[in-house]
């Protein structure tokens, strides 16, 4: 039986986390060098090109092949995702962008990305071990929906909108 999901589809994947990252950036400009959104575009075009190019291979290549390189790719963008946030709570030094990050972009994306690929190794006989996708999944929605009711607090609400009044006025 063929699976219904191809590897190319982490591929795209990848391509929308890209894209999604640049779109993000553009919009968080000011705390972000101006050449980041333009790399992360670059980035899906990079996949693009690969997808293009892999048409060529399916022949060549079996299923295992295609799927590891896809998911490679999976990898790097997901590492970006991760790296966005590192970037906050390190560099910048802004903890509730970065505990926000983590929990309405980096948890949402990470666990979207493992249903993905369990659903992917189910198809195509793969076994992964149910219990960790489980507790995976169960642990990734709790941070994800602890992380947005602290965020979506009023409390916090107020001291992000007195931090942008101060640095308005500077």
């Amino acid at each position: 039986m063929a699976p219904t999901l191809l590897p190319e589809f982490f591929a795209l994947l990848g391509i929308d986390l890209f894209l999604l990252l640049s779109l993000l950036t553009c919009l968080l400009d000011e705390r972000f060098p101006r050449a980041i959104p333009y790399i992360f575009q670059v980035a899906a075009l990079i996949g693009f090109g690969h997808i293009l190019v892999s048409r060529e291979f399916l022949a060549v290549f079996d299923e295992y092949m295609r799927f590891w390189y896809n998911f490679f790719y999976l990898v790097i963008a997901l590492g970006n995702v991760v790296a966005v946030n590192v970037y906050f709570a390190a560099a910048q030094k802004m903890w509730t962008i970065a505990k926000a990050w983590a929990g309405i972009v980096t948890f949402p994306t990470i666990v979207i990305s493992v249903f993905f690929v369990s659903n992917y190794g189910y198809i195509a006989s793969v076994e992964f071990p149910m219990l960790l996708l489980q507790v995976g999944l169960v642990i990734s929605a709790i941070v994800m929906g602890v992380s947005i009711t602290f965020f979506l607090s009023p409390d916090l609400l107020h001291k992000l909108r007195r931090r942008k009044e101060v640095t308005q006025w500077k």
